[in-house]
């Protein structure tokens, strides 16, 4: 059920873009050490002296040395302590494994006997033999790794993580715990040091949503009007009256001598408006289906794919904002309907590569939150549509508003397909809209077991940044 394409999404940079995240601890805290001990172990110190007593002045001596050291090593136990985490990816397919190196280096004399790692991970990505504890946090989990370190040491520890869930996902902040050589006093150190990496929707053949293989929305020959293509040349013909004289071959009129124009290759432009609904459908033990919303977005995002692979030109128009943590927090005195109508998921037609990443970008960086609805969405954005567009409404739920908003695109002269995953079939029947059931939640889990198990390095599509 994998996708046997290649894609290449190009951004200018190499392939395996290397994420780094290097960080100086510079401040900490923790145990401190009861003054009142080294008061004991003074008040026995010269207490020996004054009756003579060795056993006391070495007893008194080893407790106050003891306890210098133990303070000292202490404070000064994450001082100047470099870490790094390296993540070899930052841009990944669904299923693609990639590498997560934390790298911790001692840059001072006074070794760590032991160095206490607490790294927070993704929940949502599969972290390869290796066991991780569980948090107040939804979305993630913690790593915990435990070190050795000489002075002037660097030490790296490597793991595996594959990407099964769509999204953005979240790495740290990072915890050190160390302390002195004894075990008596702990200190921590936090690194507010949070990286993102990007996990691409799940494209699979359209025979996996029960589409046609060969013209899965129609022929689209009949519907397209002609357009004669400036830079494709087939023939030339004798002038005609109003012919432009851009389109005169002076080549051909000198060795004819009479005047000469161009025949253009006619071609058609098939253009395609993808509408996912991400509303979330509630459920009485979870709160909603995610499956079946993972099933539209993997739809969406193989129907684009398919669309750009076959030189279509295709939009994307989402009811609901992009997750975005790495960029600036909205405006606070923008209201919920001004960020909806400003950041809503739009991506007006085109038939590129870069268009290939927009869209597979912006699908996967959709999350949990409400948007507009999906009528709203279609009647907003009818009258910026092509003339001849076809319409793919994907979707989870059916209601009338929006085969009111489908009837009104078919009255503006768009064709309209429906695509709609659920539980049940759909029984519903429009005149002149093509209704298709792309599967249920089972249909979901079946194709991310598949992808996993077909998945391997030398079958991953290769992406160019």
């Amino acid at each position: 059920m994998r996708n046997q394409n290649r894609i290449n999404l190009r951004s200018g940079q190499q392939a395996s873009t290397t994420h780094k995240k290097y960080a100086l601890l510079t401040s900490s805290k923790g145990d401190k050490l009861d003054r009142r001990l080294y008061l004991v172990g003074l008040v026995i110190l010269l207490l020996g002296i004054l009756i003579k007593q060795p056993i006391l002045l070495i007893g008194g001596s080893l407790l106050t040395l003891i306890l210098g050291i133990t303070d000292l090593w202490s404070h000064f136990s994450l001082h100047n302590l470099a870490y790094q985490r390296e993540i070899s990816e930052q841009r990944l397919l669904f299923g693609e494994e990639v590498m997560l190196d934390l790298t911790v280096e001692n840059i001072k004399l006074l070794p760590l006997p032991w160095l206490e790692l607490e790294e927070r991970l993704p929940r949502d990505l599969t972290l390869k033999e290796q066991k991780v504890r569980t948090g107040s946090s939804s979305y993630q989990v913690t790593l915990n790794a435990l070190f050795h370190l000489s002075w002037y040491e660097r030490v790296t520890r490597r793991y595996t993580l594959q990407g099964t869930t769509r999204g953005i996902h979240i790495f740290g902040p990072t915890t050190l715990h160390s302390g002195d050589g004894f075990g008596f006093l702990k200190r921590e150190g936090h690194l507010n040091n949070e990286q993102f990496i990007l996990v691409y929707p799940l494209i699979l053949p359209l025979t996996s949503f029960h589409l046609p293989a060969r013209h899965p929305f129609g022929d689209h020959r009949s519907q397209q009007r002609l357009i004669e293509d400036p830079s494709r040349v087939v023939g030339v013909r004798e002038y005609a009256y109003g012919d432009s004289l851009r389109r005169v071959d002076w080549k051909a009129t000198a060795r004819t001598l009479t005047m000469q124009s161009k025949i253009y290759e006619s071609t058609t432009t098939y253009t395609i408006a993808i509408f996912l609904n991400v509303t979330l459908q509630l459920d009485v033990h979870y709160g909603f289906y995610p499956e079946l919303r993972e099933l539209c977005i993997s739809a969406a995002a193989s129907i684009a794919d398919w669309s750009i692979n076959q030189g279509y030109a295709v939009g994307l128009y989402v009811n609901t904002v992009p997750y975005q943590p790495e960029e600036k927090p909205w405006k606070l005195n923008q209201s919920p309907e001004q960020i909806l109508r400003e950041r809503r998921i739009r991506i007006p037609a085109a038939s590129t590569e870069e268009q290939r990443t927009r869209i597979l970008e912006m699908l996967a960086r959709i999350q949990n939150t409400q948007g507009c609805t999906l009528d709203e969405l279609i009647l907003s954005e009818r009258s910026n549509l092509l003339a001849g567009t076809t319409a793919l409404i994907i979707t989870s739920t059916i209601n009338e508003k929006l085969l009111d908003a489908i009837l009104h695109l078919r009255r503006h002269g768009n064709a309209v397909a429906l695509l709609y995953a659920g539980e049940q079939p759909s029984l519903l029947k429009m005149a002149g809209v093509t209704v298709y059931h792309i599967g249920t939640t089972e249909t979901w889990k079946q194709c991310v077991r598949t992808s996993l198990q077909e998945s391997s390095p030398l079958e991953r599509p290769t992406f160019q940044f």
